[in-house]
């Protein structure tokens, strides 16, 4: 590959524990790569048992159960890494640059040394929300980098497909805080060739509401924008449910600045009925002046 090329080149990271909602959400990766000519940097972590320094009697033993220990997770490494390698030519995605990285530590302090060190762009994530509820390790995990980082954050459930992206929505409330980030969906959407639907969820209308959403209309090239209100019902994550469910969205963009939100959206229970969509990528962006840029 042309060395010129690969330094301009849009860059991934793909933190992974090899399971199966992460190796769905590595196809994901492979096929968003392929349309935004990116790489991906595929990134497993460990952490070593913390042993007593006179553990069972015999401290001399310390250093060597260590290092047994950090070769088995670096043949176990090996070995996932062959399968991911499998999986990219079984979808015809092997032109996809990719560089396995293998760090001891949290996952939160080594996408945050990558991030830095390769100047990642976007992060892609596996999530299992099969229940309602992402899976209590690795799920953790995707929202310990959620909080932490200061890029975007792609989070792809166990049942989504990649099939292109042909819908965008983006969630908002009209805040001026929010532009910076819809002009980041928008270079987004424009790699596409597709528009960007801005989702309100309302209880009363508001004319400051609209008077932004006229501002917008005018500061952007509305041919790329479409506006959606949605009446509140029950909550804010139960009416963008409903829409999900009447309407194909392939891309779900949400600002990280309601925590709250955020993390009813991704762990609320399947009981009451106010789970995202399990066939839904999310993208998470920071608000402000310093969304991300990919």
């Amino acid at each position: 590959m042309d060395t010129n090329k690969m330094d301009t080149m849009r860059k991934i990271l793909f933190p992974t524990d090899f399971s199966k909602a992460a190796n769905n959400a590595f196809i994901y990766a492979l096929n968003l790569a392929k349309e935004l000519e990116a790489e991906i940097f595929v990134l497993h972590t460990y952490i070593q048992p913390v042993l007593s320094a006179t553990h069972a009697g015999q401290p001399e033993l310390v250093p060597e159960i260590y290092e047994n220990y950090e070769l088995q997770q670096f043949e176990s490494f090996k070995t996932h890494s062959n399968r991911l390698r499998e999986l990219a030519s079984e979808h015809s995605l092997t032109d996809i640059n990719l560089t396995f990285l293998f760090h001891e530590g949290t996952v939160i302090s080594n996408v945050d040394h990558v991030v830095a060190k390769e100047k990642i762009q976007l992060i892609v994530m596996g999530t299992n929300r099969a229940d309602g509820i992402i899976d209590k390790i690795f799920g953790s995990n995707t929202l310990s980098v959620l909080r932490g980082v200061k890029i975007p954050v792609l989070s792809v459930p166990l049942e989504a497909n990649y099939r292109g992206i042909k819908e965008i929505v983006f969630t908002t409330m009209f805040r001026e805080k929010d532009e910076k980030p819809l002009s980041e969906i928008l270079k987004i959407a424009s790699r596409f060739g597709i528009k960007v639907k801005c989702l309100h969820v309302h209880k009363d209308k508001n004319l400051d509401i609209i008077a932004l959403a006229t501002r917008w209309e005018k500061m952007f090239n509305q041919e790329n924008l479409e506006f959606i209100f949605l009446e509140y019902e029950e909550s804010i994550e139960n009416s963008i449910n409903k829409y999900i469910d009447s309407n194909r969205v392939d891309l779900l963009c949400l600002v990280k600045r309601n925590r709250n939100l955020l993390e009813r959206l991704f762990t609320s229970s399947m009981s009451n009925k106010l789970r995202m969509h399990t066939n839904t990528a999310s993208l998470i962006l920071h608000e402000g002046d310093h969304p991300g840029n990919f």
